[in-house]
């Protein structure tokens, strides 16, 4: 054979021998859309830089395009009027704009920003044929206006507006949304109140409104397995997604975003980069079977929960991964101790001290009040001789008043003081039991209160009510009731979850605990958390109106007509954010009913639990949604259809991996040449062997002709 058919033979061994190895090569696949829900608490100014951010990383030839819909806007689904209209269109035109310059903002300067307004409104709006034009295949983002939730489901169910959005979301495009339009984005959609309902009964079974049905759901592309509650702690929503999450055939797990505050969502199962001014919660009743463990309390249906885990994460490099219900702060794992024994014994009497019962606020219910009757048994029955002592009032005339009121209810003898007097407090030998009120505790001089630590610490017992109830904590938090005032209310309740936010100072430390009054009437949410989180070794035990934490010899107990909540974060991982924000990894909450000891249980991941019957009583049963006309069949098969929430089964919580770099776009999984991008083998390789098989036999045969 010649020298050149030898050098040919053995470059077509080299090749074939090649094509073996390129089995094994990995290269990338086609880019898979990445699925991207971003639901906002409410506002608007404080959240568009961290929308904005998202939409400028989908810009297509150089250009983001970013379509704002005001469907949830309404003040009802079917027909509005003229003018309403029009003031709609300009309400929204200047969000239009205002998004348009957060996109400019944030592009670079090779990217051009063009936001789109589409006037859809009413059910007549949504099925319009012409539009679905709206929805283009360029689109980058798209933005739901805040509104009312149930409204805006009413407006597009079952409408070609309702199937464009699916379709956009699952090719890529972001769907965002803030207050009503951040609510939708759960398939299981928490509505908030039944009539007669508010935070301060929340707890009570039926209180909430909740749409899990074929006829009433959230988005169907958008969170299965959570509910979701905007605008959670400025409006006070702790108690009403603890009562919906606790409803049998629903999500246990509850995300609460607070106002001006927003998180990025892939996948509808991991949330990461928080962005705004604030936090966002999660409340977990499925990992420690919380929900299925729930119990009802017989007067009043209350709910007996224990064991909620507690999740806030703030902006920065926290995570949450919805499937694993499992925490990230940066690359480390907070995964759930499989089980958690606690114990309460801080609230175990010191030797020879009297009884003790911290109420959460009765003055609105003095007359006949069982609270008060218990402590004038414990303080000698109809022989007691009661002391008042009145502080932390705006006047004394105030605290003088107001004195008078508890001394009539109590019905026993009694005598008055008021502080700061002109002397030191003296309390007579003959007295049998001392009162504690204050109205506002950030006007409590600790001082002067020495003689009632020791009086208690000898014997006497101690009711002490509302701000009196605070002081007695071994810190307090020194803030007045909540304001009225819409700029000021923020800063008592949401910035208390900033560090530094709350004010605490030392308390009388008749107990090792933390107690903040009134906290569903008053909304002190921020103070009972800043408590736990600054002392993190200690228990925050949040009172409710017209209910008190009874601790005697015998041990301690809820009395009273609510419920008493628990906040525990002595094994729990704390950080903070780029906002100092709170950042909050397993934390465990207790919600206490009148009569339940308040001694935790153990937490068990394994735990088998039998759910009892909820209670029969009316409820928030879904029903066909009501509209002003009737509903549209869809011109084509829906993408996404109504299934109920998944079961969960109580296995033990998976031993987490790793979490991803929180990046807006994650990569593709690289797949094996040869292979399609869901495993399956493609005949790539076959093709590459059989064909330098036949070049071989060519070359050996051609070159058999020469020799």
């Amino acid at each position: 054979m010649s020298r050149s058919y030898h050098s040919l033979q053995r470059a077509v061994i080299f090749l074939f021998i090649i094509s073996l190895l390129m089995g094994g090569l990995p290269t990338a696949a086609q880019p898979q859309p990445i699925k991207h829900l971003i639901p906002i608490g409410g506002g608007y100014a404080d959240v568009y830089a961290g929308f904005a951010r998202a939409a400028v990383l989908k810009a297509q030839n150089n250009q983001v395009k970013i379509l704002v819909l005001p469907f949830a806007s309404a003040s009802q689904a079917g027909t509005i009027g003229a003018t309403e209209r029009a003031t709609l269109l300009r309400s929204a035109e200047e969000r239009r704009f205002q998004i348009e310059e957060a996109c400019k903002r944030a592009a670079p300067k090779s990217v051009t920003c063009q936001t789109v307004l589409a006037p859809i409104f009413t059910r007549d709006d949504a099925r319009n044929p012409e539009a679905p034009k709206f929805f283009t295949d360029d689109l980058a983002a798209i933005f739901i206006l805040d509104g009312n939730q149930a409204i805006g489901m009413q407006v597009i169910k079952g409408t070609p507006i309702e199937e464009a959005l699916a379709a956009a979301y699952d090719r890529g495009v972001i769907v965002a949304g803030t207050g009503a339009g951040g609510g939708l984005q759960a398939t299981t959609m928490l509505i908030g109140y039944q009539p007669a309902f508010d935070a301060s009964n929340a707890l009570q079974f039926g209180a909430n409104d909740v749409w899990y049905s074929p006829e009433k759901h959230g988005l169907l592309f958008s969170i299965k397995n959570a509910l979701l509650a905007p605008q959670f702690f400025q409006q006070n929503r702790v108690g009403l997604l603890l009562n919906a999450m606790a409803l049998p055939g629903v999500p246990h797990v509850g995300l609460g975003l607070d106002a001006y505050t927003g998180v990025n969502v892939y996948a509808e199962t991991r949330l990461q980069d928080v962005f705004g001014l604030y936090t966002v919660t999660v409340l977990d009743a499925e990992t420690y079977h919380a929900a299925a463990a729930v119990q009802y309390e017989a007067s009043r249906n209350l709910l007996r929960l224990r064991n909620v885990l507690v999740q806030m994460l703030s902006p920065g490099g926290f995570s949450y991964d919805l499937t694993k219900r499992v925490t990230s702060l940066g690359a480390r794992a907070q995964t759930p101790s499989t089980r958690v024994t606690r114990n309460f014994n801080a609230l175990t009497l010191p030797k020879n001290a009297g009884s003790l019962i911290l109420a959460g606020d009765l003055s609105e219910t003095l007359e006949n009040n069982t609270i008060l009757k218990r402590f004038v048994r414990l303080a000698g029955g109809a022989e007691a001789k009661i002391m008042i002592v009145a502080t932390g009032f705006s006047s004394p005339l105030s605290a003088q008043v107001t004195a008078e009121k508890y001394a009539a209810a109590l019905g026993v003898s009694s005598q008055i003081a008021v502080l700061p007097a002109g002397e030191g407090l003296t309390i007579p030998a003959d007295v049998t039991g001392l009162l504690l009120i204050a109205d506002d505790q950030s006007r409590i001089l600790v001082s002067l209160l020495e003689a009632v630590k020791t009086a208690w610490s000898n014997g006497l017992p101690l009711l002490a009510d509302n701000g009196g109830a605070a002081v007695v904590g071994a810190s307090f938090s020194v803030h007045g009731p909540v304001p009225l005032n819409v700029a000021e209310a923020e800063i008592a309740v949401q910035k208390s979850f900033l560090r530094g936010g709350t004010n605490l100072v030392k308390g009388l430390g008749l107990l090792d605990i933390s107690i903040e009054p009134q906290l569903l009437n008053d909304n002190r949410w921020g103070r009972l958390f800043s408590l736990a989180y600054n002392r993190p070794d200690t228990v925050a035990y949040g009172l409710t109106q017209n209910t008190a934490l009874e601790i005697t010899s015998a041990g301690a107990r809820t009395i009273g007509e609510n419920v008493i909540f628990a906040l525990d974060l002595r094994s729990a991982a704390l950080d903070l954010g780029t906002n100092d924000g709170f950042v909050i990894a397993n934390g465990l909450l207790d919600v206490f009913v009148p009569g339940d000891p308040i001694n935790p249980t153990v937490a068990d991941v394994r735990g088998v639990v039998t759910p009892v019957p909820t209670p029969d009583v009316p409820t928030a049963t879904p029903t066909a949604t009501p509209t002003a006309t009737s509903t549209a069949t869809p011109t084509h098969t829906p993408t996404h259809t109504f299934t109920p929430s998944p079961t969960f089964t109580h296995t033990p919580t998976p031993t987490p991996t790793a979490p991803p770099t929180a990046t807006a776009t994650p990569r593709p999984t690289p797949v094996p040449f040869g292979k399609s991008a869901t495993g399956e083998v493609l005949p790539i390789l076959p093709i590459t062997l059989g064909a330098a098989v036949i070049f071989f036999v060519v070359v050996l045969w051609v070159g058999r002709r020469k020799k």
